[in-house]
C-alpha cells in the first residue's frame, strides 16, 4: 500500500489537528490528564497542648489523595509554602527547602549518591524582618508564611554523563532504591537544635516513544487488525531467524526455523501492549503442529535491574554503557498467541511446512519505567524461550540462553495521538499472565500501587 496514501488517511481522520496528534488522546500517564485538581499535602510539627502546629509544609502534588506520597510528574514545579506560627519568640536564622534526589545502595548503606539537590532559602536573618524588610529583627514571633517553586530538571549531568532522573523506585527484594524527598530547614543560631520537616516524592518521568507506522495508526484509529510483517515491514522489526531442536514422540529428531518479529518502535508504553508475531517452518508437519500450538511458544518479557557496584562507589567510576545481558532476569509478562485472522490462516495453511502466530505482550500498568543513570539501571528486553510443546523434548541443556533477547524501553506515556488497542480474541485466558504480575508486584510490601 502506498505510505503516502496511508498518511493521508490518517489525516483525514482528523482534520483539525497535525498527523501525529489527536485531541482526545490522553496527554500524559495513564491515570494522569491535564484537568486533574491539584491535592494539597500538609506535613507539620506540633505545638505542645492542643494549639496549633507551630510550623507547616504545604506542597500540591497530582496525588489523588492528600494522604499518599506526593506525585510529581516530569516538568512539574516543586509548590507550596512554609507557614510558622511562633507563639513566643523563636531564635531562628534561616528558612530553606531543599529537594533531593539519591540512589541508595543498600538499607544499612550509609553513604547514598546524590544525583539532585535543589535549594532555595526562604528567609534568612541577614534579610531582616520578614514583615519589614528594612528593620533588622534578632527573633520571630507570630504568623509567617513563605511561598516558594522549585523546578526540577528533566535530567542531570553527573562524571559520567547526561542522564533523565529516574522514577521513584524502592521494591523489597531488591537492595537499591530511588528516593526523592523534600526538606523543609529551620536553622537555629549555634548551641540551639534545629527543625526539620521531610517528605518523601514519588517522581515519574514523562517519556514517550514515537509514533508507530502510518499502517499501525490506522489500525488503532480504525480497531482494525494489525497488518503483520510482510504487509507492514517499517512497522515491525524482524529479528535473525534462529533454529529449534530436539525430539518429536519420543522417536523423531525435529529442526524447526523461526522468524520473531516485534513491533517497532521497540519502545513501549506501560498499560499497553506489545504486538509480536512468529513465524515457524518445519519438513515435519505433526512436530510443526505441537510447535506452533499458542501454548508452546514461550516469550517473555523480562526485567534486569543492576545497582552500584561497591568498588564504583569508592573510586566514583562506573561504566553506564555496560551490558546487562549477563545479569539475573526476571519474567514480569508473558506473551500469548493466537492462529491469524481467517484470511492469513487460510493462505498459510496452504504452505504446509509453514505456520504463522499473532500475539501480544500484555504490559502492566505497574512496570517502573526503564532507568538508566550513573549509578542505577532497569532494563527490560523481549525474550524467546525454549518451547513447552506437548510430545516433544527440546535439545538443551537445564539453563539455556533464550533464543531471541531483544532490549526494548518501557515509558510513561503514549506516543502523540496514538493509544494502542489488545488484539487478543476473546477466549484468551490471561490467568498465566496474571500469575506472573501477582507474583512480581505483591512482593514488593508497600502497601499501595501506583498507577501513573
Amino acid at each position: 500500500m502506498d505510505i503516502d496514501y496511508v498518511q493521508r488517511i490518517v489525516r483525514s481522520l482528523d482534520p483539525s489537528v497535525p498527523p501525529s496528534y489527536d485531541s482526545s488522546a490522553p496527554a500524559g500517564p495513564p491515570g494522569y490528564t491535564s484537568r486533574r485538581a491539584m491535592t494539597e499535602h500538609q506535613y507539620t510539627l506540633a505545638s505542645r497542648g492542643n494549639k496549633p502546629p507551630w510550623a507547616t509544609l504545604k506542597l500540591l502534588s497530582r496525588s489523588p489523595n492528600p494522604s499518599q506520597l506526593p506525585t510529581i510528574l516530569e516538568g512539574d514545579r516543586l509548590v507550596g509554602a512554609v507557614v510558622l506560627n511562633l507563639d513566643k519568640s523563636d531564635g531562628i536564622v534561616g528558612v530553606s527547602v531543599v529537594a533531593k534526589g539519591q540512589v541508595v545502595p543498600g538499607p544499612d548503606d550509609r553513604d547514598p549518591l546524590t544525583f539532585l539537590e535543589l535549594t532555595t532559602t526562604l528567609w534568612s536573618k541577614d534579610r531582616g524582618d520578614p514583615r519589614n524588610p528594612t528593620t533588622p529583627t534578632r527573633k520571630l514571633t507570630g504568623h509567617y508564611e513563605w511561598p516558594f517553586s522549585l523546578e526540577i530538571p528533566a535530567s542531570v549531568v553527573l562524571d559520567q554523563g547526561t542522564f533523565r532522573l529516574p522514577q521513584t523506585f524502592v521494591e523489597r527484594r531488591f537492595p537499591t532504591s530511588v528516593s526523592y524527598v523534600l526538606v523543609l530547614q529551620i536553622t537555629r543560631g549555634r548551641f540551639r537544635v534545629n527543625s526539620r520537616i521531610h517528605t518523601s516524592l514519588h517522581y515519574v518521568p514523562a517519556t514517550r516513544p514515537s509514533p508507530p507506522s502510518p499502517l499501525r495508526q490506522l489500525a488503532y484509529r480504525q480497531s482494525t487488525p494489525l497488518i503483520g510483517p510482510e504487509g507492514d515491514p517499517a512497522g515491525w522489526e524482524q529479528l535473525p531467524p534462529f533454529t529449534v531442536r530436539g525430539t518429536a514422540f519420543k522417536t523423531r529428531t525435529v529442526e524447526a526455523t523461526c522468524w520473531f518479529s516485534l513491533a517497532k518502535p521497540l519502545c513501549y508504553t506501560r498499560g499497553s501492549q506489545v504486538p509480536c508475531a512468529i513465524t515457524l517452518s518445519c519438513t515435519d508437519t505433526q512436530a510443526l503442529d505441537l510447535l506452533s500450538a499458542p501454548r508452546a511458544v514461550n516469550v517473555a518479557l523480562r526485567r534486569r535491574l543492576r545497582p552500584i557496584p561497591p568498588a564504583s562507589r569508592r573510586t566514583g567510576m562506573f561504566d553506564a554503557n555496560a551490558d546487562l545481558s549477563a545479569d539475573p532476569a526476571e519474567t514480569v509478562a508473558l506473551a500469548s498467541w493466537w492462529p491469524p485472522a481467517e484470511g492469513a490462516a487460510a493462505e498459510a495453511a496452504s504452505a504446509t511446512s509453514h505456520r504463522r502466530l499473532e500475539g501480544e505482550i500484555s504490559l502492566p500498568v505497574t512496570l517502573k519505567p526503564s532507568a538508566r543513570m550513573a549509578h542505577f539501571a532497569v532494563e527490560y528486553s523481549v525474550e524467546v524461550l525454549p518451547f513447552k510443546a506437548i510430545a516433544f523434548i527440546p535439545e538443551h541443556g537445564s539453563h539455556p540462553p533464550p533464543f531471541v533477547c531483544q532490549p526494548i524501553e518501557i515509558v510513561t506515556m503514549h506516543a502523540s495521538g496514538v493509544v494502542p488497542r489488545s488484539y487478543a480474541p476473546p477466549q484468551y485466558s490471561a490467568s498465566q499472565e496474571e500469575a506472573v504480575r501477582d507474583n512480581y508486584f505483591n512482593a514488593d510490601g508497600l502497601g499501595h500501587v501506583w498507577r501513573t
